[in-house]
């Protein structure tokens, strides 16, 4: 069994530049209302840091819900974050796909183990994620969510 479940992804996010309109376009092709938009939490909650140094991002998120996976839409702020720093680099795409986890401390070890460091962590209610700098292996960031 590997360190990461496939059957456990939970995510599929995607970095854009205007969360308002992509957000309209995607609820019109789901046909479903639009989702709450709401902000990452400060970092004196949630604990973000970008590239291992604490950031005071406070990205803008809407999120889908369909199913077993969500697609989360994230639109940066002006501070340092994997997310401000992807949309820089690439446009709008996808920045990561997410697992769950039981076990965060074996993930992180496999990862930085494979050469593959934290890009991104952060915590909200009831849980953390950790944003993992795997693009160059596996074509794009691969984060874990290990829920309290």
């Amino acid at each position: 069994m590997g360190i990461i479940d496939g059957k456990t992804i939970c995510q599929v996010a995607m970095v854009v530049k205007d969360l308002e309109k992509t957000a309209g376009e995607y609820a019109k092709l789901f046909g479903v209302p639009m989702p709450e938009i709401f902000q990452v939490p400060p970092q004196e909650i949630a604990h973000t840091q970008f590239e291992g140094e604490p950031t005071k991002t406070r990205a803008k998120l809407a999120v889908f819900d369909l199913g077993q996976v969500v697609l989360e839409l994230t639109q940066p702020d002006e501070e340092p974050s994997s997310w401000k720093d992807f949309l820089e680099k690439n446009g709008d795409g996808i920045h990561h796909i997410a697992f769950t986890t039981k076990d965060r401390d074996a993930v992180v070890k496999y990862f930085e183990e494979h050469g593959m460091p934290i890009r991104h962590y952060g915590e909200y209610p009831g849980g953390n994620y950790t944003v993992f700098d795997s693009r160059e292996k596996f074509g794009t960031f691969l984060q874990v969510k290990e829920q309290e």
